[in-house]
């Protein structure tokens, strides 16, 4: 089953513990097994794989025992500069935008309808 946007959280979590109870078998070990090698408890790893509430850490160490974390890149891949942007700092590092010292008075408050 593939993720959508329209999927419930509900969902997700459960397909993602059944993927998990899945590789766990496939790899032939047991609950307790692969909480020992998570270094979790085999009640975590029964949480996990029926879509209950857990830690992503835990989710992690389970991923890292079934030699499965490398799919952490396909999931949240690390972001790439956009061209346009690139272009436009020419070398800079881009900084966090921050309202300019005289957009307002210093030491006055900001109020509604001072907005510019």
């Amino acid at each position: 089953m593939k993720f959508q946007a329209f999927s419930s959280d509900e969902f997700i979590t459960t397909e993602l513990g059944r993927r998990l109870e899945a590789e766990r078998l496939a790899q032939d070990l047991t609950q307790a097994q692969l909480a020992a090698q998570a270094g979790v408890s085999k009640r975590t790893v029964e949480r996990l794989e029926s879509g209950d509430s857990s830690t992503l850490a835990n989710l992690i160490r389970c991923l890292r025992a079934l030699d499965r974390l490398e799919g952490l890149n396909t999931l949240l891949p690390e972001p790439q500069p956009n061209p346009v942007s690139v272009l436009k700092l020419r070398g800079k590092t881009r900084q966090r935008a921050r309202p300019s010292a005289e957009a307002r008075p210093a030491g006055k408050p900001w109020a509604w309808g001072d907005e510019r």
